[in-house]
Order: C-alpha cells, then sequence, then structure tokens
C-alpha cells in the first residue's frame, strides 16, 4: 500500500474516533437544554386541576349570567381558568386571585355583593321580608281562626231558628210536588 493511503486510513480513524464523542455530547446537552426550557416554561405543570376548580368554584362568569367559572364552557373562561392556574403557581393565595379578577371585571365576578356600603341591604332585606311574612301569616291566620271561633258559637244560638224556617222551607216543597202530581 502507498503510505499517503495509509496516512489517511490513520486520519479517518482519528476523526471517527473523536467525531463520535463529539456528537454523542452535543445530542446529550440537546437533551438537557430542551428539559431546562420545559422546567421553566409550564408553571402550572404542579398546580392539579382541583386546585384550580376550587378557586374557579368562587368565582362566576363575567360574561354569562348565572354561570360559574368552573362550568363556563366559553374561550374567556378557559384563559381565565388558565390564569388561575398560573397566579397558583405563582404561590398567589385564593384571595390575591379573587381581588385579581375583581380588580379586572369588577365585584359581580365574586357572585355575591361585598359586605360593605349600600350592598348591606341585599345582604339583610331578605331576611327581614322572611321575617316579616311570616308575622304578617301568623297574625292572619289568629284573625282567621278567631272568627270563626266567634262565628260557631253565635251559630249555636241561632241553630233553633235556622232548623224552624228549614221545616217551613221543607213543608211548602212537599205542598208544591203534590200539586204537580
Amino acid at each position: 500500500m502507498l503510505p499517503i493511503l495509509q496516512t489517511m486510513n490513520r486520519m479517518t480513524a482519528r476523526i471517527r474516533f473523536l467525531f463520535l464523542p463529539v456528537l454523542a455530547l452535543l445530542f446529550l446537552f440537546g437533551f438537557a437544554a430542551s428539559a431546562i426550557a420545559q422546567d421553566g416554561a409550564s408553571p402550572a405543570s404542579t398546580v392539579s386541576p382541583n386546585d384550580v376548580k376550587e378557586v374557579s368554584k368562587q368565582l362566576w362568569c363575567p360574561l354569562c349570567s348565572g354561570v360559574r367559572l368552573d362550568a363556563c364552557e366559553l374561550k374567556a373562561c378557559e384563559q381565565m381558568r388558565d390564569v388561575i392556574a398560573v397566579k397558583l403557581s405563582e404561590g398567589d393565595s385564593d384571595q390575591e386571585i379573587k381581588d385579581y379578577f375583581v380588580a379586572q371585571y369588577g365585584p359581580q365576578v365574586l357572585g355575591e355583593p361585598p359586605l360593605e356600603g349600600f350592598n348591606w341591604l341585599a345582604w339583610i332585606l331578605p331576611v327581614v321580608v322572611m321575617i316579616g311574612g311570616g308575622v304578617f301569616l301568623w297574625f292572619r291566620a289568629r284573625s282567621m281562626i278567631g272568627g270563626r271561633t266567634q262565628e260557631a258559637t253565635a251559630g249555636a244560638a241561632t241553630s233553633s231558628a235556622a232548623s224552624d224556617s228549614e221545616d217551613e222551607y221543607g213543608r211548602k216543597l212537599d205542598e208544591e210536588l203534590k200539586h204537580y202530581d
């Protein structure tokens, strides 16, 4: 064999020997880089869906009337649930998340009026109406029962007079029927 060919064979063997370890290192570093990138890219992965659902049960859809956030299927509500997951993964408490959504959408997102200002009326008025209605019904029932007992005592005194008039009415009826026979 020619000396030049022997030298080239040795060089290609060295290149192959160096090329394979370098390729293996690049391959491993590529996987490590993607793993590191994915670790920071999904902050909601540490938050369970139950955690998100517990917070979203306390909020209402700002677009639909009377639909809780956990049950609403609108795209906006899905995005709100994603925001809840991100905020939970950042360590925000339930109250901080609710405050965030109140700042974004107003107090109607809570589904219940806050206990302050004119909103106290919304909490107190139903109780007052129920108590007032119960008292009214109690007095009304008492007056109806009281009226019947007075009628019953008055009716007992006039029952003898009523039976006399009924006898007279029956007698007249019999006379009329005999007339047609």
